[in-house]
């Protein structure tokens, strides 16, 4: 059983099973090498400036690697929610919905927000707004069951 810490916002790492602690330092390579490719991806713009500086295929590799790297990503992501007991899943399912609402809430505000001032929001804006509105809820989920 995994245990949740810091007010829900992490979980101890010596609490997870021999074969949890493989698949989460697989998850965590995974997802560290896919933030890092879409990074590098994020516009077309440097994406274009990579494949100028190096090679011309980067413009078609780049792209195809960070896929794999995602796709790795959720792969090992869901192995480790398949090994997890019940309080955990619904904690893992909350933390997704409230990621979802702070996407809708705080990204529409954000959109709200963009016409009056002159800022254009993008994509990892609204990835943000995401990020904002997941640990809201894991804070809450936290307090509601397990303190």
């Amino acid at each position: 059983m995994t245990k949740i810490t810091h007010k829900g916002l992490w979980f101890k790492y010596s609490s997870l099973s021999k074969e949890d602690k493989n698949t989460s330092k697989k998850l965590l390579l995974s997802a560290i090498l896919s933030g890092f490719f879409f990074g590098l991806t994020l516009d077309k713009q440097s994406l274009l400036m990579w494949s100028e500086i190096f090679h011309p295929y980067l413009f078609y590799i780049l792209p195809a690697i960070t896929l794999i790297a995602v796709i790795f990503t959720i792969k090992y992501s869901f192995k480790l929610y398949q090994n997890q007991d019940e309080l955990y899943k619904k904690y893992h399912d909350f933390s997704l919905m409230s990621g979802f609402m702070g996407f809708a809430i705080f990204g529409l505000l954000l959109s709200y927000i963009s016409i009056f001032v002159d800022y254009q929001p993008q994509f990892m804006d609204y990835v943000l707004c995401s990020i904002l509105g997941m640990g809201i809820g894991q804070m809450y989920f936290y307090k509601k069951f397990y303190e």
